[in-house]
C-alpha cells in the first residue's frame, strides 16, 4: 500500500439525513484508507451529531470544521478544512452526494502530480432523493442504472456508468476540463501552489471557476475522470447566483495564480487528533 494518504475534504450545509447517506457510502469503500474531513459552512448542532454517531459506528475519526452561518461561504470553511487535514493527496466531494463504492479509489489511482482530477455526478430527481435509505446504499443497490435511471436526467444518465477504461482517451484528450467542486482532486501541493479557493469569491459560484484558471496558470492541468468517479447528487434547491457579468469575467478570466486570501494565512495550522475536531473558526 502507498505510504501517501488521502483527505477526503467534504463540504456540508445542513441536510442530515442526506449527509448520513453520504457517510454509509464512505463506508463501503474499496479503498478505506482516507481521513475525512467535514468543512461544515454554519450547520445547525445536528450535524456534529451525525458526525459523532459515525465515528461511533464506523470507529474512524472524523474532523469537523466549522464557523457560523453568514450565507454561502464555502471557499472560507473548505481552505480551513485543507488546512487543517493531514493528506497528501486532497478528494473534494459536497455533503449531498452519495459515492459509488469505487470513487476514492479511482481519483488515487489516477493521481499525478500537476494533474488534477474531476468528475460529474447524477442528478437524482426528488422523488428518489426523498425515499433512497441507507441500506439502498449499503447493499450498493444505489449503483444500479436500473435503480435510478428513470429518476435522473437523460444527459446525466452516462455519468452513472462505470467505465474505467475509457480513462485512457476521455482523460488524456482534454488537459482543461471544468472542474467540478463535488467531485475532483489533486495534490495538497499543487492546491497550496495556488493558496486554495480564492475566499474574496462569497456566494453561490465561480469558486470552482476562478479555481481551474488559476490551476491552468500555474502549469497544473486538470483531467476528466468521469464515468470512473461516480456519484448520485440529491436534489437540492440553490441560492441565486449573487454574480454580476464583470465578477465573472474577473474570476473566470484572472491571469493570477496565487489567491490572495486563500489557504496559507500567517496564524495557519495543521493537527492531528482522534474521534472529532470540531473547530469554530
Amino acid at each position: 500500500m502507498s505510504e501517501e494518504s488521502i483527505s477526503l475534504i467534504v463540504a456540508v450545509y445542513e441536510r442530515a439525513r442526506v449527509l448520513e447517506l453520504v457517510l454509509a457510502s464512505l463506508e463501503q469503500q474499496s479503498f478505506s484508507n482516507f481521513e475525512v474531513v467535514l468543512a461544515d459552512d454554519g450547520s445547525s448542532p445536528e450535524i456534529a451529531s451525525i458526525a459523532n454517531d459515525w465515528v461511533e459506528r464506523a470507529g474512524r475519526p472524523v474532523r469537523h470544521i466549522w464557523h457560523e452561518d453568514k450565507g454561502f461561504r464555502k471557499t472560507i470553511v473548505v481552505n480551513q478544512a485543507v488546512a487543517k487535514s493531514t493528506g497528501d493527496y486532497l478528494i473534494f466531494i459536497d455533503g449531498d452526494c452519495i459515492l459509488h463504492h469505487r470513487f476514492v479509489e479511482r481519483h488515487f489511482a489516477r493521481r499525478r502530480r500537476g494533474r488534477a482530477l474531476s468528475g460529474r455526478r447524477v442528478m437524482l430527481d426528488a422523488a428518489l432523493t426523498a425515499r433512497v435509505t441507507l441500506d439502498d446504499v449499503r447493499s450498493r443497490r444505489i449503483e444500479r442504472p436500473s435503480f435510478w435511471w428513470r429518476h435522473a436526467p437523460a444527459h446525466d444518465r452516462r455519468n452513472g456508468v462505470y467505465v474505467p477504461a475509457a480513462f485512457g482517451w476521455r482523460g488524456g484528450f482534454n488537459p482543461r476540463y471544468e472542474i467540478l467542486g463535488c467531485n475532483f482532486s489533486l495534490y495538497r501541493g499543487d492546491f497550496l501552489k495556488v493558496n486554495g479557493y480564492d475566499e474574496r469569491i462569497v456566494g453561490r459560484g465561480m469558486e470552482d471557476v476562478n479555481l481551474r484558471t488559476r490551476l491552468l496558470n500555474s502549469g497544473v492541468s486538470v483531467h476528466s475522470i468521469s464515468q470512473e468517479a461516480l456519484q448520485f447528487h440529491c436534489q437540492h434547491g440553490n441560492d441565486g447566483f449573487p454574480h454580476d457579468p464583470e465578477a465573472v469575467e474577473r474570476w473566470r478570466d484572472t491571469k493570477e495564480i496565487r489567491a490572495p486570501r486563500g489557504v496559507i494565512k500567517s496564524s495557519s495550522t495543521r493537527g492531528r487528533t482522534a474521534g472529532v475536531l470540531r473547530c469554530a473558526e
